[in-house]
């Protein structure tokens, strides 16, 4: 086991009634990098415990690590009420020693950007279109000197581009990167054709540096809105358990409780949960 500090950023979630059915896959390099690839540099290697993780030691722009081939990843976003993206991240350096001898080494510190891209909107000019997110803007060896969860949980069916989100691939780019005409952020991840974790913004130039840069633990979670709400216990049967496990969420203030979706435990879950366990299962 590896000790991570999770350090959640959440960008945007969408909140409905009922309970919602999460399924999470997770690439923890142990049996391979199952399509996951770094920048140069890149290699899979040891803790000594045997846990594998992918680091990265290279003078460059920015360390990039894509897949394109993990269909855990890609594909239709739509289904889903909810997307978590997220990678454990841990620095040795990211400074200036990539520079001749005599000049002084400084500690820099860069971001972590989350790229997810779309290849149907390809234009002659552009390969792909795209939406991001900067994620973490302080990514240092001082910060993260141990293994960290960075990520972000988004709203798949928001046609907006949800706060803090940019979007890439439109040709009116002048102000800076733009969707293209008429896509939307849901146009975008309903063909995620490459999912990209990266220490570049793309409205930002950078200089060549020296990068000591681990990752591990890729991940994604998909949660789907539950056919019967009232299943808590998720057994396929309406029971008494049901109701014990409302009434113990409901107590420890869990989201899973908070039927009405409005962020606050009152008699109002309460009532909507003994609609939807009169109303039955489908």
């Amino acid at each position: 086991m590896k000790n991570i500090a999770y350090t959640l950023c959440i960008g945007f979630v969408s909140i409905t009634t009922g309970h919602a059915a999460a399924q999470t896959t997770v690439v923890d390099f142990d049996t391979g990098a199952q399509g996951w690839i770094g920048s140069n540099g890149s290699v899979l290697t040891s803790d000594g415990n045997g846990n594998q993780f992918m680091r990265t030691i290279d003078e460059t722009f920015g360390v990039q690590y894509w897949n394109n081939t993990n269909q855990s990843f890609l594909g239709d976003y739509s289904p889903y009420e909810s997307v978590t993206l997220s990678v454990d991240v841990q620095i040795d350096k990211i400074d200036t020693s990539n520079l001749p001898e005599g000049f002084t080494r400084i500690p820099l510190t860069r971001s972590l950007v989350l790229e997810l891209r779309n290849n149907t909107y390809a234009d002659g000019f552009f390969d792909y279109a795209s939406v991001f997110f900067v994620i973490e803007t302080n990514l240092s060896s001082a910060n993260y000197p141990d293994f960290t969860t960075l990520g972000v949980t988004f709203d798949p069916n928001s046609t907006e581009l949800p706060a803090g989100w940019g979007g890439f691939g439109g040709s009116d780019d002048a102000n800076g990167p733009v969707l293209p005409a008429g896509a939307t952020f849901a146009d975008i991840v309903a063909n995620v054709d490459e999912v990209v974790f990266t220490t570049r913004v793309p409205t930002e130039f950078y200089l060549l540096n020296f990068f000591e840069f681990s990752v591990d633990n890729f991940s994604i979670t998909t949660t789907t809105q539950s056919q019967c709400p009232a299943d808590i216990n998720d057994d396929g049967s309406l029971n008494f358990f049901d109701v014990s496990a409302f009434l113990n969420a409901f107590a420890a203030a869990d989201p899973l409780a908070d039927f009405t979706g409005d962020g606050q435990f009152n008699f109002f879950d309460v009532s909507a949960f003994l609609n939807a366990f009169s109303a039955g299962c489908p």
